[in-house]
């Protein structure tokens, strides 16, 4: 082999490491989205096949902070209701996913309507108008859901 050829080997070795590793990532954040939200996150999907090493740290650093396990001063519940708020104010459109996990976690459909209150007084109707309705909304979804699912396992039982 020439100078030029094993080097050029080596690049080839190099970038075929690089592009599995890249699609090892998006894997990753392909089924963290499934198994969080239920869904491929269109946003997360997007971003995770240019730069999905930086997904996965935000992916991390996502589960640190939600995880169960470490005991920490607030609870799950707390967290999302906090991050439906987030949401809120931010106006984010989509604002369902939090308000979903913050009923899986124990809210009541009332503690998401006074989290969109709190965003109302703090960013205005317009915040509510924009995201807080569509979170309240998915929170009710969620809390039928699983009342529903509940009631069809107490009369098999």
């Amino acid at each position: 082999l020439t100078g030029n050829s094993f080097m050029g080997a080596g690049m080839a070795k190099k970038k075929e490491k690089k592009e599995n590793k890249e699609h090892s990532g998006l894997d990753m954040v392909r089924k963290y989205s499934l198994g969080y939200y239920g869904r491929i996150i269109d946003a997360f999907d997007t971003l995770g096949r240019y730069v999905p090493d930086t997904m996965v740290k935000w992916i991390a650093l996502r589960k640190s902070i939600f995880d169960e396990s470490q005991a920490g001063a607030l609870t799950t519940r707390e967290k999302e209701l906090i991050a439906t708020a987030i949401e809120i104010v931010s106006r984010k459109p989509e604002s369902g996913p939090h308000a979903r996990l913050a009923i899986q976690a124990g809210a009541t459909p009332k503690e998401v309507a006074e989290v969109c209150a709190i965003c109302i007084l703090l960013s205005g109707m317009v915040s509510h108008m924009s995201s807080g309705q569509h979170a309240l909304k998915a929170a009710e979804d969620e809390y039928e859901r699983r009342r529903k699912s509940q009631d069809l396992r107490s009369r098999s039982n």
